[in-house]
């Protein structure tokens, strides 16, 4: 330690001397000590308020942000049983439609097989009605007369000659015939020269000549069976 040094030691031990003489007696050097270490009261009400303020602080923040995290978790929930429910509704109305479509179907066809029933009936009470060719009415009846005015009866339009009844209608299988079909033959000329009207049961009612008028013949009857071309459904 140089001179200088010592002098400014030595002047600093007699200040600390003075000061504390001048204190009284009740301050030791200790305390003095304790006390330049410890923070003033304000100094400590500042730092418990700001340990207080950050400690509330942090805690709002973390329930904040944990409330937002469940409140998201419970929307994601709800929106995943929306999209399930509507899901499960959209199915049902296209089981719904399809059931009901099918029903619908099933009724129209029904509806259909009615109405060939009604046809047939019709047909079978002009038997014995004369025959005339060219006729179209009760008093007279040819072949194709005879079938476009039983179907007009029952608000269906057919052609007036067998050629062009035989274009109409959707083709219909000999095992799958149903009342009010119509059949077509070979006869007189080739092609679809004549036709009846199915009845059921391998039978159809016809307008055949002047010796028969409107009559019921059979199918497996050799003569129609060798000359059968195929059927019609115009209903």
């Amino acid at each position: 330690m140089n001179k200088r040094q010592h002098f400014n030691s030595v002047w600093l031990c007699t200040l600390l001397i003075c000061a504390l003489v001048l204190s009284g007696p009740q301050v030791s050097i200790p305390a003095l000590a304790h006390g330049l270490s410890q923070p003033t009261a304000g100094q400590a009400e500042h730092s418990l308020v700001l340990r207080t303020e950050q400690g509330q602080f942090g805690v709002t923040y973390q329930d904040r942000q944990g409330a937002g995290h469940k409140e998201l978790q419970a929307q994601d929930r709800q929106l995943a049983e929306e999209k399930r429910l509507a899901r499960e509704e959209k199915l049902r109305m296209k089981n719904l439609l399809a059931s009901r479509s099918i029903h619908l179907a099933q009724y129209a066809k029904w509806v259909k097989a009615q109405q060939g029933l009604s046809v047939a009936r019709d047909a079978e009470s002009f038997v014995g009605a004369p025959y005339v060719w060219g006729g179209t009415t009760p008093q007279g009846f040819d072949c194709s007369g005879f079938t476009q005015y039983v179907f007009a009866q029952h608000g269906v339009a057919v052609p007036r000659n067998s050629y062009d009844q035989f274009d109409a209608g959707r083709p219909v299988a000999e095992q799958e015939l149903q009342p009010g079909d119509l059949v077509f033959f070979t006869t007189y000329a080739p092609g679809p020269s004549h036709l009846g009207i199915y009845v059921g049961e391998g039978k159809f009612v016809h307008a055949l000549n002047n010796n028969t008028g409107v009559i019921t013949s059979t199918l497996d009857n050799d003569y129609y069976k060798n000359r059968f071309l195929g059927a019609k459904r115009v209903i």
